[in-house]
């Protein structure tokens, strides 16, 4: 998540994961008070609910999709060959109008050998993964350590002119409320970042912001805007940032060596989505989309992020149509590429499909890794709480039924959001998705909870059918911006 985020905001001036509102409170619920709902035996979305307990292939399926092909940058082969096994899987399931879509997205990239260890001190070898799509350094390089560090914009001025052949670690700076006003901290950073690429710093080296020794990536660095220094880039293990910080903090004088290699591909390169439906009866041309993003990062297999949200999506499709019932409205899936660089594939959807967008009842996104499904944000929509209310009452014995009226994490949902369509993010449990799995190593098959992976399953399919099937519209919103 991008996106909330799937990648935490990259500040010049330290590395800082800026973890969304919706995550920092408990969600009202949406009838305070009223006891869970059960559906009606022998509704269709009981069975639905049934179907997923009884005969779910989710978990066999996120098994292939991250053992056997592992990670997904976009734009990599592995991602194509991803396509390609759940464009074959859909298929096999008799899904209807199975294809897939191609915009363009820029030049890919691969990770090279990363290291970095420690020229003074005790000479430690220390564990960082670079930004992807950053500048590589040209082999190993060696320099001193300069903490970006100072109790006043006037104590990091003073660091300009001292960037050169340098690496720059993040450290304490002041908060943009102790500055005069927010453009002149923007100005300062931009100011840092210039000066840190002019002047031929090294590298910049934030803290990873993960348990365990862990690292993380993200990016890419056209993402970060003018604050970030076009430099290379990496995220340092917690453990070992912090040795050297402390060095630096001591007044000691601190040097490393550091390599970090990259490939990017000569020329741009196609990225796509991969749509599947189950086509409507009388009010077919109107559609209730299920989406997930297929890319991942590359330090783990891309199982929570967004693994779980994709075999969910497929999940949902194949429990309705198990049930041999039609849908009054198509419901389709739609696993987008390029979220993790900035909802690529997600924004080229709705510029292809701009002549269609007034015919989409809804848009449900799942993204926020294994952790059960509790509702769906809003996204400050409040017009549409009684019909998303009656969309997931038959869902609340498996405890969803929060519609927190916030907007949720930043994901694909809001591509449709900016475009006037109503978007709504998958609220979850947070399990250890932003501390420990979310970008990292650690993003695994090991790490999915399978009883939750089946209930997320089960409230996509029960939610996309109720809305496939009311009478009412949902209503579109104002035309809003992101987060």
């Amino acid at each position: 998540m991008s996106s909330l985020i799937r990648f935490a905001t990259v500040l010049v001036l330290g590395a800082t994961i800026a973890s969304p509102a919706l995550l920092s409170q408990t969600p009202k619920p949406t009838r305070p008070g009223a006891m869970p709902m059960a559906p009606a035996a022998g509704t269709t979305s009981a069975r639905i609910i049934d179907e997923v307990t009884t005969h779910q292939q989710a978990l066999a399926d996120l098994e292939r999709l991250t053992d056997n092909i592992g990670p997904r940058l976009t734009g990599s082969d592995a991602l194509v060959r991803a396509h390609a096994w759940a464009e074959s899987t859909m298929t096999a399931r008799g899904f209807s109008n199975v294809h897939r879509e191609s915009y363009d997205f820029g030049p890919s990239w691969a990770r090279g050998a990363t290291s970095a260890r420690l020229l003074t001190q005790n000479g430690a070898s220390l564990s960082l993964a670079g930004l992807a799509w950053g500048p590589s350094t040209p082999g190993p390089v060696r320099g001193d350590v300069l903490r970006l560090a100072g109790q006043t914009p006037a104590e990091l001025e003073a660091l300009i002119g001292h960037f050169r052949g340098r690496i720059v670690i993040a450290g304490k700076i002041p908060a943009p409320e102790t500055v005069a006003d927010t453009a002149a901290y923007r100005a300062l950073r931009l100011r840092l970042a210039t000066a840190m690429r002019e002047e031929g710093a090294l590298a910049f080296i934030a803290p990873a912001g993960k348990p365990e020794g862990l690292t993380t990536t993200g990016g890419p660095v056209w993402r970060l805007g003018p604050y970030a220094p076009q430099i290379p880039f990496a995220f340092m293990a917690d453990k070992d940032f912090g040795m050297i910080s402390r060095a630096a903090i001591r007044g000691e004088r601190v040097a490393m060596e550091i390599d970090l290699e990259g490939q990017r591909s000569a020329s741009p390169v196609k990225a796509f989505n991969s749509v599947a439906e189950l086509r409507g009866s009388d009010l077919a041309n109107e559609v209730v989309i299920i989406g997930a993003h297929l890319d991942s990062w590359d330090l783990g297999t891309g199982a929570t992020d967004n693994g779980t949200g994709v075999v969910a999506a497929m999940e949902a499709l194949r429990a309705i149509k198990a049930t041999g019932m039609v849908p009054r409205r198509t419901i389709r899936v739609v696993l987008f590429s390029g979220e993790e660089q900035g909802h690529w594939g997600s924004k080229a959807y709705v510029q292809a499909h701009r002549s269609e967008l007034d015919a989409i009842q809804a848009v449900l996104v799942n993204d926020l890794g294994t952790g059960r499904t509790r509702g769906f944000a809003m996204q400050g929509v409040e017009a549409a709480r009684p019909l998303m209310a009656r969309a997931i009452a038959p869902l609340n014995e498996l405890g969803v039924w929060e519609l927190p009226l916030e907007r949720g994490t930043d994901s694909d949902h809001w591509s449709f959001v900016e475009a006037g369509v109503p978007g709504f993010f998958a609220v979850q449990e947070v399990v250890d998705y932003f501390t420990t799995t979310h970008h990292s190593q650690f993003d695994t098959f090991d790490r999915v909870r399978p009883a939750d992976l089946t209930q997320s399953a089960a409230a996509l399919a029960v939610t996309a059918w109720e809305l496939a099937n009311m009478t009412e519209r949902v209503p579109h919103p104002a035309v809003t911006t992101a987060p």
